[in-house]
């Protein structure tokens, strides 16, 4: 739950800044599915944490995807880019004295608001990258950044589809409180 101050019984409009968030982090969860499409990603909009409200950790994590969604004007910016982006320079978060896994746990503790997504099994693979623990990997041709761009318009429709009534939904039963 995020408190942004406010008395949570007042009708006020949403502000269009929680109902349109400028860019969403979106991680792989465990591949669990067995058909061809399961619930294994997870959307947050890290415009709308309160960075005092969070570990350090999380606080770097959402500092370099800030970063990286301006540099390369992406409204959906995956985890795995980051972390891929970190290897290419020849470096890596523990290098970089970050604990990813305690920054993820963080982000989605059930604090701050986060759609979870279903995806195809394809579709998991391309948004995990490389670290992806998903079984198509050993069998699978290498997603091409045509593939990747696709997947994260895909992402991108489904989350300006479906998180404005997330949001408003969430704010109007008092778990959003904001001014």
């Amino acid at each position: 739950m995020i408190a942004l101050q406010t008395n949570s019984w007042t009708a006020k409009p949403v502000p269009d800044e929680l109902l349109h968030p400028p860019y969403w982090l979106v991680s792989g969860l465990d591949w669990h599915g067995g058909g061809a499409k399961a619930e294994t990603a997870v959307a947050i909009a890290p415009a709308i944490i309160p960075r005092d409200t969070v570990g350090e950790d999380a606080r770097q994590v959402l500092g370099c995807a800030d970063l990286y969604a301006r540099k390369h004007s992406r409204q959906v910016v995956f985890f795995s880019e980051l972390t891929r982006m970190f290897a290419n320079g020849g470096t890596s978060w523990s290098q970089l004295g970050v604990d990813w896994q305690n920054a993820m746990e963080d982000l989605r503790g059930g604090r701050f608001p986060a759609l979870f997504l279903t995806i195809s099994e394809r579709a998991h693979l391309i948004l995990c990258g490389s670290e992806s623990s998903s079984p198509v990997m050993a069998t699978s041709v290498e997603p091409t950044e045509d593939e990747h761009e696709l997947v994260r318009q895909a992402i991108a429709r489904q989350l300006a589809q479906d998180w404005p009534p997330y949001m408003q939904a969430a704010a109007h039963a008092g778990q959003i409180l904001f001014t």
